[in-house]
């Protein structure tokens, strides 16, 4: 009794230190992963909330270059007239300027150089201009003697209402002189900062300058479009839905202020920001999406969970295996059930050996004929896959009824044939023995490829037929296999037999026992298989169909 008490204290303090183990892998375990579960969590809900905020950012760029697409489209239908003209816009402003809601006013300012200067002055007297002189930002008159640059005056303008900005130079501001010059030289549609627009009433605004050149490339002047500030970027935002709640700001580049705000009404501690940009007439848009969602404070609850999840089992886990340990029997029968357990292994790996010596004779024998002369590498590539595919599905319907037998009708589906679903199929359903079940599914396999390529399969009317029967039901009853085709192009007998001739012809027989017959009929490919039932299925299962 002490000896034995002696031999199982060493056991125990094993026993012991693999529960202490195993506690403190499970608690490291469950710690990692709910470290990986909050960052896993995390990132996913990231990128669903981006993919929203891209899908609304997307619906709001379109918005905004459909402006910028606007003034480029009416500026090329523009036809300046002579300086002298009055009214040049005409009735062209005011059809241009009801094209786009949040559009605020729209005018032409040609480029003028000091000897037009008269020309414009009789054009503003011409159109009843409210102050007929060239004027200044700061409403002073100009005398164009005295500048260094061309002039762009306001020499027409829309709605009716702002007329009283005509004669106002806008290259003596200095922002819109700078996004005119830039129209100039780059020949696109530039925008301004966001500026103080003067009209009635003021208000802020994003002026979209396009420039105008005659069929010489000479440069005319520009088409001013301006477009209110909280009109714009209201009607552009709300052109989709974003995410629930989000606040989402708009800033122009180097500003630091935001150019618009969309409040939500819900404000968070610790929102999650999304930014994305865009280019606006040359110039940069950044919107700020806030959501109001804390993603590290949810992380840290999801992955605070999944511990508390991973500790309840390794306790659990541990209770269960400390008790399985304390209630193990004496090792008494080891030795027998090793010896049983090493003769079951023996007996596993000598039919392992014998299984893999069947599937790698097969495959070799699939490889080696596929070698067919006349074919391209590729041709021979795609046939050779095809084939070793066919009878991968079926070993695999093989390994799954552990090598016992395999359906007859298993081996006619999608998995293995191509267009199995147009195959019409009659006849009992048998079980096949595995060195059968290999042999018809390469041969339906070669048959339904056959009619996919050449045959009633490759086109759409076409019908394949494929019956069989077991004919004198007594002591040696025999299979009957016939495949027929109908309603496909006309058959020719093939000029090149390659593998697919040679194991309908000869191989698949010779493996059943028995015999085929091929038919190239003009109305559609035939095919018949004879083979004895024995050959085909074991000895129980012949009688149980014979019965």
């Amino acid at each position: 009794m002490r000896l034995r008490e002696s031999l199982n204290l060493p056991q125990r303090t094993i026993s012991q230190a693999l529960l202490i183990l195993l506690t403190v892998g499970g608690v490291l375990l469950s710690i990692y992963a709910a470290r990986e579960e909050s960052q896993q969590y995390r990132a996913l809900e990231r990128l669903r909330i981006g993919e929203i905020v891209d899908l609304h950012f997307a619906a709001v760029s379109e918005h905004l270059l459909e402006r910028a697409n606007l003034a480029k489209t009416v500026s090329r239908f523009f036809i300046p007239p002579p300086l002298t003209a009055p009214s040049p816009l005409g009735t062209f402003g005011a059809r241009a300027l009801g094209l786009a809601p949040d559009l605020a006013t729209i005018g032409w300012l040609p480029q003028v150089d000091a000897a037009d200067a008269e020309q414009v002055l009789q054009s503003l007297r011409a159109s009843d201009a409210p102050n007929p002189t060239l004027r200044s930002a700061d409403g002073l008159p100009i005398d164009p003697s005295k500048l260094d640059r061309p002039m762009f005056p306001v020499v027409d303008v829309e709605p009716e209402h702002n007329r009283f900005v005509m004669g106002v130079d806008a290259g003596s501001f200095p922002g819109r002189l700078a996004a005119i010059l830039n129209a100039r030289r780059t020949h696109e549609v530039t925008r301004t900062r966001p500026l103080r627009l003067v009209q009635a009433p003021a208000s802020n605004a994003l002026l979209l300058y396009a420039p105008i050149f005659d069929t010489r490339d000479r440069f005319l002047g520009v088409m001013g479009f301006g477009f209110k500030v909280e009109e714009l970027f209201q009607t552009a935002l709300a052109n989709a839905k974003g995410p629930d709640g989000t606040a989402i700001s708009v800033y122009s580049h180097g500003s630091e202020e935001p150019l618009f705000r969309l409040a939500s009404g819900i404000e968070a501690q610790r929102p999650t920001l999304f930014e994305r940009k865009m280019d606006f007439g040359q110039g940069e848009l950044k919107f700020v999406y806030a959501v109001p969602r804390d993603l590290q404070r949810e992380g840290f609850r999801r992955g605070l969970w999944m511990a508390g999840a991973g500790i309840a089992v390794t306790l659990a886990a541990v209770l269960f295996f400390g008790f399985i340990a304390n209630r193990a029997a004496v090792l008494s029968d080891e030795v027998a059930s090793r010896k049983s357990a090493e003769d079951r292994l023996k007996v596993l790996i000598h039919e392992l050996n014998h299984r893999v010596r069947n599937v790698m004779a097969v495959a070799q024998a699939v490889v080696r004929l596929s070698f067919t002369p006349g074919l391209s590498l590729t041709e021979i590539q795609r046939t050779c896959e095809g084939r070793l595919q066919a009878l991968a599905k079926a070993m695999s319907i093989l390994t799954a009824s552990d090598w016992k037998s395999v359906s007859l009708r298993s081996l006619v589906s999608e998995d293995i044939l191509p267009f199995a679903g147009r195959i019409e199929m009659e006849g009992p359903d048998i079980a096949l023995r595995a060195r059968s079940a290999q042999t018809f599914a390469l041969l339906f396999y070669e048959l339904a490829t056959n009619a996919a390529k050449h045959g009633a399969l490759s086109v759409p009317e076409g019908r394949v037929t494929l019956q069989w029967r077991i004919d004198n039901l007594g002591s040696d009853p025999v299979f009957h296999l016939h495949w027929k085709e109908s309603g496909g192009p006309v058959v020719e007998a093939p000029v090149r037999r390659g593998f697919g001739e040679l194991l309908v012809r000869r191989i698949a027989p010779r493996d059943m026992g028995g015999k085929s017959e091929v038919r190239y009929e003009p109305a559609g490919f035939e095919y018949e298989l004879e083979a004895p039932l024995r050959e085909l299925i074991d000895t129980k299962s012949a009688s149980k169909t014979a019965a």
